[in-house]
């Protein structure tokens, strides 16, 4: 992941005063001081465990646990990317260059689920190594989740300081920029894994969409806004509605102006266009109050370049 857009890199400096334990717990700052931050990004990235931690307890997981286990963690995966490539345009927009620390320690947690989805995996398959790798070779599917995670154990090995002094910041950073074609395999490997039922891959690669195009305004020197935020989530939610419907009219012979309509209808319920626009309105709202609340905002300005830079 790149140094201004997303970061597998955890930090272990700590100044002479703090805690010798302070590098093993991550809701600290490089002072060794409480991160609320920290914690909360902490906090959101074990989460997810919980509730699948209960229904293994209670053995409410269906005819087929292992399976369920692997969706679920398959899917919180996913999620927690998006989660980390949130980061960047929600440090550009609110002005809050502490929200770089982080998307630290959220990149770590995706390759962490994605581990234990390959193990869930494994494990259907009765550890049965052989089994593993024919399923992997023939089912292209499992090749490219295959693939993805092991990109995501290449940034997960070079996500402490010392890696990027080895390696140098340009090196790096090329070496990080291998996040998108993660998303991508990711993506594909959803969708096709869904087979019928592509709501949720349609969901998550709109919201995919909306965090690619909120990184547009600053490669074209404009100041990312909250009215932008807004504007560009309303253009991503039309562009997903339209692929899709493209999408089932070319495959199935669907009528495209039934689905388009079905797509800004809530009769069949909330439709995967609308994720898109929900991650954007939120933002917005957040964008919005965070200008109420610090109305001087250039005075935020310096702080969050140098937080981007890193």
């Amino acid at each position: 992941m790149t140094l201004q857009t997303c970061s597998f890199s955890v930090d272990t400096r700590v100044t002479s005063s703090a805690s010798p334990l302070a590098p093993l717990a991550l809701w600290r700052d490089r002072t060794g001081a409480f991160s609320v931050l920290r914690a909360l990004a902490l906090a959101i990235a074990v989460a997810p465990a919980l509730p699948i931690l209960w229904r293994i307890a209670t053995a409410d997981l269906g005819p087929r646990p292992l399976t369920e286990v692997s969706h679920q963690t398959g899917l919180w995966a996913i999620r927690l990317l998006a989660v980390t490539l949130a980061v960047t345009p929600a440090v550009e927009l609110l002005r809050l260059p502490r929200l770089v620390a982080t998307r630290r320690i959220l990149g770590v947690s995706v390759f962490v689920w994605m581990v234990v989805h390959f193990v869930v995996f494994v494990a259907d398959k009765s550890f049965n190594l052989a089994v593993v790798a024919h399923e992997i070779f023939a089912r292209i599917y499992l090749l490219i989740g295959t693939i993805g995670l092991l990109l995501l154990a290449a940034l997960a090995a070079t996500s402490t300081d010392s890696a990027v002094r080895r390696l140098g910041a340009q090196r790096w950073k090329r070496l990080h920029m291998l996040v998108y074609a993660i998303v991508l395999l990711s993506l594909v490997h959803f969708f096709m894994q869904s087979k019928l039922d592509v709501s949720e891959p349609t969901a998550m690669a709109g919201i995919f969409a909306l965090l690619g195009f909120l990184r547009l305004p600053r490669r074209f020197g404009q100041t990312l806004t909250a009215t932008l935020t807004l504007a560009i989530a309303v253009a991503t939610t039309a562009l997903v509605a339209l692929v899709e419907a493209g999408y089932y009219t070319l495959s199935m012979g669907a009528p495209f102006d039934a689905l388009i309509g079905a797509d800004f209808s809530f009769d069949l319920g909330l439709r995967p266009c609308w994720w898109a626009a929900i991650a954007g309105v939120a933002l917005a709202i957040l964008g919005w109050a965070r200008r109420l609340a610090s109305p001087n905002k250039g005075a935020a300005r310096p702080a969050m370049r140098g937080a981007q830079s890193r």
